[in-house]
């Protein structure tokens, strides 16, 4: 299952811009709403949920179009494997057999408003305690080139800061490969 979602800015007349650390924040929290509607899984920074053997169920996208330091709107994209899914992927329908496309895309919306409106700190707490990638040796493409440590923790924006040899490192963008096996399963739980 494939969706969007157009988010707009605040304002009673939804015209206030949205800020870049809105914008930054925003696949974190959709990341802890999806895997709050699966109820299952664990989070991989920036943008995947991947089922507890490790086997992606579900990516997550933003696009803004952006003006200076903000935006008048975003499209968050959303693709959730829910009854099937491509060879090595996992899909939700194995960890709850009978669930349906439209009662997991009611429980991702209401999940999304929740989280979409929550403050910051909070969705970091909430991503934080779902994640996968916190604690674990991490291999990071990054735009100035690979980078391998230890994910140890997001900072205020959800930058990634991986701790290498020559100390820490801060990660915006990127794309974060786990080294090693999930030893007995991912302990993510759902986000309240």
């Amino acid at each position: 299952m494939t969706f969007s979602v157009l988010l707009r800015g605040g304002g009673e007349d939804g015209q206030t811009p949205l800020t870049l650390p809105e914008l930054a924040l925003m696949p974190l929290a959709a990341g802890v709403a999806v895997q709050a509607a699966c109820g299952a899984g664990g989070l991989k920074w920036p943008n995947d949920l991947l089922a507890p053997d490790g086997r992606k169920l579900a990516g997550i996208l933003l696009e803004a179009d952006l003006r200076g330091e903000e935006a008048r709107r975003a499209v968050l994209g959303i693709g959730l494997n829910v009854s099937g899914a491509p060879a090595g992927a996992a899909h939700l329908s194995e960890l709850r057999p009978g669930v349906t496309r439209a009662q997991v895309l009611g429980d991702v919306l209401f999940q999304l408003e929740r989280w979409l409106r929550a403050p910051p700190a909070e969705i970091l707490e909430a991503w934080a305690a779902a994640s996968v990638t916190l604690g674990r040796p991490v291999r990071v493409q990054t735009p100035r080139g690979p980078l391998e440590g230890v994910a140890e923790r997001l900072d205020a924006s959800g930058s990634l800061i991986v701790r290498t040899l020559d100390g820490p490192h801060t990660v915006s963008a990127g794309d974060v490969e786990l080294i090693g096996a999930l030893d007995g399963g991912l302990h993510g739980g759902p986000a309240p």
